[in-house]
């Protein structure tokens, strides 16, 4: 008798939810990447400099994993467990859109950028991002925005420290 083989098939469940996260992540940088929306070639582009491939249904499971773990690294996706199990902590779309925007002013850390992370205590006088709480992430990411668009309105120079 032979053991069997070890699979390397994920479930249909986890595949579409490395794809929804992908998604999300293309969708924050290039707004509409559906097959017929503005931002697909400049997504395409980019998804294919990163993993070689121009469509994420392609990636093989290990290419996803890898994938994903770099678009978390990058702040375009929440970390794993940051949103915390409380009422009260901020949720993953908070975490994911504070990447998003500490990326948008040129931090490249993210979520753990040192100049966000100066942020969060200026805004809301907290001595780290983890001690957020959903209303106070909620300021942070008002903030940020309003600092986007002054900078991208007005021409404005990368955020200081």
């Amino acid at each position: 008798m032979t053991k069997a083989k070890p699979t390397t098939k994920s479930s249909p469940k986890r595949r579409n939810g490395d794809l929804a996260k992908i998604h999300m992540a293309a969708k924050r940088l290039f707004g509409d990447v559906s097959k017929s929306g503005d931002g697909r070639e400049a997504y395409e582009d980019w998804l294919e400099r990163h993993t070689g491939k121009r469509s994420a249904g392609k990636l093989t499971i290990k290419e996803r994993m890898d994938f994903v773990k770099h678009l978390r690294k990058e702040g375009l996706l929440p970390e794993r467990g940051q949103g915390g199990a409380g009422a009260d902590r901020p949720t993953r779309q908070q975490w994911a859109m504070m990447g998003g925007l500490a990326r948008d002013m040129g931090w490249e850390n993210g979520l753990e950028d040192a100049r966000l992370k100066s942020f969060v205590e200026r805004t809301t006088g907290l001595s780290s991002t983890r001690f957020l709480k959903r209303e106070t992430a909620s300021q942070v990411i008002t903030g940020l925005k309003k600092w986007v668009h002054q900078n991208t309105e007005g021409g404005g120079c990368n955020a200081v420290s």
